[in-house]
């Protein structure tokens, strides 16, 4: 703390330097004594009333409660944005007073669907977030977010966080990648022309109807293998895949024909 201190004091004194300030003017320098943040400096002239500058140092579990010339509060204490005179140049303490109790976490399916309960929460006390239980149709949860549109403090599932206060955390959601495969289809002996087929992987859809001919034969299905050794597929089945694939007309003798 005494190291602290002491770069503070020097950076105050770097500022006098600096600012060149006249004799009737006064510097105010604001430390967040523990807290996060900055606040510039706030010049002063000498008998002229003049507000404090707004607080934006933050302390995660306290609240701000005001100013004080001392670190440990046992000096002069000023209101935020209180109105002031100064005579000298001084350095103002953030204040803070630990924050207890309980807070709530509310989840917002943001779009999605499904219910979660909300979440109690021991002030400063690390806690993991419940699981997702929200889904949404041809999208991927992705985390939770202190906005709806996703541009403020980002947490993913799960995560072991503390709060200082009530929260309503949105559920963001990603589009899935979307992963195309190919079936070719090949007349093994026949003849005609057959476009290949675009799947999505793992979306079923029906197999385009056979198109192909082939002299005094019946077409009689699909196959993975020329011979017919491989996967078989009856004509405009609904299947899924999961790579690009060949697929073999498969024929049988029109005995009918032959006679």
């Amino acid at each position: 703390m005494k190291k602290i201190h002491f770069l503070f004091t020097v950076l105050f004194a770097c500022v006098l330097f600096f600012t060149g300030c006249k004799k009737d003017e006064f510097v105010v320098t604001f430390n967040p004594n523990g807290g996060k943040g900055t606040l510039v400096t706030q010049n002063f002239t000498q008998k002229v009333a003049q507000s404090l500058m707004a607080n934006f140092f933050t302390n995660d579990g306290y609240i701000f409660t005001g100013w004080n010339t001392a670190a440990n509060g046992t000096g002069t204490s000023y209101n935020d944005q209180e109105i002031i005179q100064v005579s000298g140049h001084m350095v103002l303490y953030a204040q803070w007073t630990l924050i207890s109790g309980e807070f709530t976490i509310t989840f917002n399916a943001n779009g999605g669907e499904g219910k979660m309960d909300p979440q109690k929460f021991e002030v400063g006390t690390l806690q993991q977030l419940l699981a997702n239980r929200f889904f949404r149709d041809d999208h991927d949860f992705d985390s939770w977010n202190t906005s709806i549109d996703g541009s403020g403090e980002k947490f993913t599932d799960q995560e072991r966080i503390s709060i200082s206060s009530d929260m309503t955390l949105y559920a963001q959601w990603a589009s899935p990648i979307v992963i195309r495969h190919i079936v070719h289809f090949d007349a093994n002996g026949g003849k005609g022309t057959m476009q290949p087929q675009e799947f999505i992987e793992g979306v079923e859809q029906k197999l385009t109807a056979n198109t192909f001919e082939h002299a005094n034969y019946i077409f009689t299905e699909w196959n993975t293998q020329k011979n017919g050794g491989g996967l078989s597929y009856s004509d405009t089945v609904g299947i899924r895949i999961y790579a690009n694939m060949w697929l073999y007309a498969q024929w049988e003798i029109d005995s009918i024909r032959m006679k």
